[in-house]
């Protein structure tokens, strides 16, 4: 078959191998010797499908000699006895699938293809032989590994879907939380970065709850909030007699959190003195109580967070740079909420959703407040947006919430012709997309009345005539 010579790439090499040059030959006997070394097994019959050679893997998975094989066909191999059963699943027609329950208890798998001479003739038949219940063992295993992952990314989504905070549309908040999610499987440090009222701690409990830490504790430790005088032995503890007033042992915060997670939140506020020491336990993963001196384990998985300028503070000597390079392994930064105004809306429909339940009404926004609170740059971000909400459901007399119930900024702040005049029962409640279709249909509806035609309103809202009369139609507006 010379035809096929043109593709042995390495045709000399191959011919070292398997050519005897004494008898001027091919060695069929090392040729077989190294196909006798395949795992998966190989079967060549004749053009009649008479077996005329299957290497020894054949003869693993069949758990019979090759000596009870070689020679016959298939069709005698049944009336043997050897074969119990056999059942051909035409999965193509070329190659051929043929399952065999064979007599040792066995069942196997053979993919057989023909070979075929310039002419077209069968000259016979190659065929690879596997045993069945490995290959389903593999299916089983493949389709577990599927189903662990499918289950993990429903998990994920079930995390992220209860994390109020990230709602979001935007994409560089999506890509922030790519990175979280991705550095959670890691014990890397995060230096999480933004304003207040952004979502960091939101974001480092997201880490936690990922990590492979999540049944451990997550300790968040606000570095700011304790008196200076108090912050080493809430950390670190101290031993009875340590200082005035230590009458017993008292355990730091360090080592309840020890196996888990520790937030440092307003990391800038720590005491430059305790950032030495924070330093040292996060090289050495030990400290020491304060008036102790045997040192502790801490086996302690660091987050830090910050709305201030630490490279600012280093420069002015108010925070290490060693430290700050320390817990700066990977940096993550969420945006604020005014650089991500597509989010206000739904975020505002989901905190009100939140407190409607607990406040069991059922208020709604009116069209010109979800305006407002649009156009609003939110200065305290997030936390500001649900605490506006909040004081709104509370304070709103009927289930309207109308703009007067805004704080006095945001009314300000919004210019009266970037609220158009909305009829009174249109009012903006729910997911973004009915949003957006209330205040499309007030739009329209607006128009039409300070309109002499559907064909001047369409001009003024600046779209084709026909997409007006098809809008007004979906929204069953009557034009009186």
């Amino acid at each position: 078959m010379n035809q096929h010579k043109d593709l042995w790439i390495n045709r000399d090499k191959l011919n070292e191998l398997f050519y005897d040059k004494d008898r001027n030959q091919l060695d069929f006997q090392r040729i077989f010797y190294y196909l006798d070394h395949s795992y998966e097994g190989l079967v060549l019959t004749d053009h009649e499908g008479r077996l005329l050679y299957a290497n020894h893997a054949v003869e693993r998975i069949s758990g019979l000699p090759l000596s009870e094989m070689i020679g016959f066909t298939m069709k005698e191999l049944e009336e043997k006895g050897i074969i119990i059963n056999q059942s051909i699943k035409v999965l193509k027609k070329t190659p051929l699938t043929i399952t065999q329950k064979l007599i040792t208890g066995k069942e196997v798998f053979i993919t057989s293809q023909p070979v075929i001479d310039e002419n077209g003739h069968i000259l016979g038949y190659i065929a690879n032989y596997r045993d069945l219940n490995e290959i389903n063992e593999l299916h089983q295993e493949h389709q577990r590994q599927k189903d662990i992952d499918y289950i993990e990314l429903q998990e994920l989504r079930k995390q992220l879907l209860n994390t109020n905070s990230f709602i979001t549309r935007n994409i560089k908040m999506k890509q922030m939380l790519e990175r979280a999610i991705k550095v959670a499987k890691t014990n890397a440090t995060v230096l999480i970065r933004g304003e207040s009222g952004t979502g960091k701690e939101e974001i480092a409990k997201i880490i936690h709850k990922m990590s492979h830490r999540a049944d451990k504790p997550y300790i968040p430790i606000n570095c700011g909030a304790i008196p200076e005088s108090l912050i080493e032995s809430e950390l670190f503890g101290h031993v009875k007699g340590a200082f005035t007033g230590a009458d017993k042992n008292k355990i730091g915060l360090l080592e309840v959190a020890n196996g888990g997670t520790v937030l440092l939140d307003e990391i800038g506020d720590l005491p430059i003195h305790l950032q030495v020491k924070l330093l040292r336990v996060i090289q050495t993963k030990e400290f020491y109580p304060v008036g102790s001196h045997r040192p502790k384990v801490a086996d302690i998985r660091f987050l830090a967070a910050t709305h201030r300028n630490l490279e600012e503070m280093i420069k002015n000597g108010y925070f290490r740079e060693d430290l700050f390079y320390r817990l700066n392994v990977v940096p993550i930064s969420i945006p604020p909420l005014r650089e991500r105004k597509e989010d206000i809306i739904p975020l505002a429909c989901y905190f009100l959703e939140k407190y409607n339940q607990k406040y069991s009404c059922r208020k709604k926004f009116d069209v010109a407040t979800i305006r407002a609170m649009e156009n609003y740059e939110w200065p305290g971000n997030v936390r500001h947006l649900e605490n506006v909400i909040e004081r709104m459901v509370i304070m709103a007399e009927g289930d309207i919430i109308e703009p007067h119930l805004l704080p006095e900024e945001i009314q300000l702040k919004t210019s009266h012709a970037e609220i158009p005049k909305m009829i009174d029962n249109e009012l903006l409640y729910g997911s973004l997309q009915e949003a957006l279709e209330q205040l499309e249909k007030a739009m329209i509806t607006q128009a039409l009345q300070t309109s002499r035609s559907i064909r001047e309103a369409a001009k003024r809202l600046k779209i084709n005539h026909s997409t007006l009369i098809r809008k007004i139609r979906k929204y069953k507006i009557h034009n009186n």
